[in-house]
C-alpha cells in the first residue's frame, strides 16, 4: 500500500510544479536572454577616429641601411567603411603624422587606403588590420604675401599599413581601445626614399549599431 500512495504524491507534485514552471517567464525578477549581445557589431557601417604618437624614420629606397632616428610626433587617424558580418569590416582610412618645424613649415607624412580589419575571435574586440594605398611627404609653410600654403617639398609614392589593436565597448555601438600600426611609403625615383612611421595611439570606433 506504500508504493500506490508514494506515486500518488510524487504525480501530485509534479502537477503542482508545472504551472510554476510554465509562469516563469512573468516573474518581474528574471531577465530575458537577448539574441544581440553587447559584443557584436552588427551596424551596416562604421567610423573611427585615432589620436596617436608616431615615431618616423627615413632610409634609403632598396638600401639594407637602417632607418634614421625615429622623430616622435603626433598623428592623426581616419577610418569609414562597412561591417561585413562579425569578423570583417573594410574602408577607406586616412593617417596623417605631423611635425612643425624651427623655420615654421609644416611637415607631414600622409596616406590615403583602402584598408581592413579582421576579427579573427568574432566579438573578443581584438583586431588586425592592413591597408594599401598612396602617400605623401611634404613640406609647405605658409606665405605671407599670399596667405596660402607653398610646398617646399613635396613626394608621392606607394604607401601601405599593416598592425592591430583591441576595442572595448563603451556604449552601444561605441568602441574604445588602444591600437597600434607601421605605415610606410616608398617614393621612387634616383633619389628615393623609404619612409615609416611606428604609430601607437587610442581609436574610437562607431558602428552604426542600432
Amino acid at each position: 500500500m506504500r508504493i500506490p500512495r508514494l506515486a500518488a504524491l510524487l504525480v501530485g507534485a509534479f502537477c503542482f510544479a508545472g504551472p510554476l514552471v510554465a509562469q516563469d517567464h512573468d516573474n518581474p525578477y528574471l531577465r530575458p536572454v537577448s539574441d544581440d549581445p553587447a559584443g557584436t557589431r552588427r551596424g551596416p557601417y562604421y567610423a573611427s577616429l585615432g589620436v596617436g604618437l608616431g615615431g618616423e624614420g627615413i632610409a634609403g629606397l632598396g638600401a639594407p641601411g637602417p632607418y634614421t632616428s625615429s622623430r616622435i610626433r603626433p598623428t592623426v587617424n581616419l577610418a569609414l567603411g562597412a561591417t561585413v558580418g562579425q569578423q570583417l569590416r573594410l574602408g577607406f582610412e586616412g593617417f596623417a603624422w605631423f611635425n612643425v618645424t624651427g623655420d615654421g613649415a609644416l611637415e607631414t607624412v600622409t596616406a590615403a587606403m583602402l584598408g581592413a580589419r579582421v576579427y579573427p575571435l568574432g566579438a573578443s574586440g581584438l583586431y588586425l588590420r592592413a591597408a594599401g594605398g598612396f602617400g605623401r611627404y611634404g613640406q609647405d609653410v605658409l606665405d605671407d604675401y599670399c596667405n596660402c600654403t607653398a610646398p617646399i617639398t613635396s613626394d608621392f609614392g606607394f604607401a601601405w599599413a599593416v598592425g592591430g589593436g583591441f576595442e572595448a565597448p563603451v556604449a552601444r555601438g561605441v568602441w574604445l581601445g588602444p591600437s597600434i600600426e607601421m605605415v610606410r611609403m616608398d617614393i621612387t625615383g634616383p633619389s628615393g626614399y623609404r619612409e615609416r612611421v611606428i604609430n601607437v595611439g587610442l581609436t574610437l570606433t562607431f558602428d552604426g549599431h542600432d
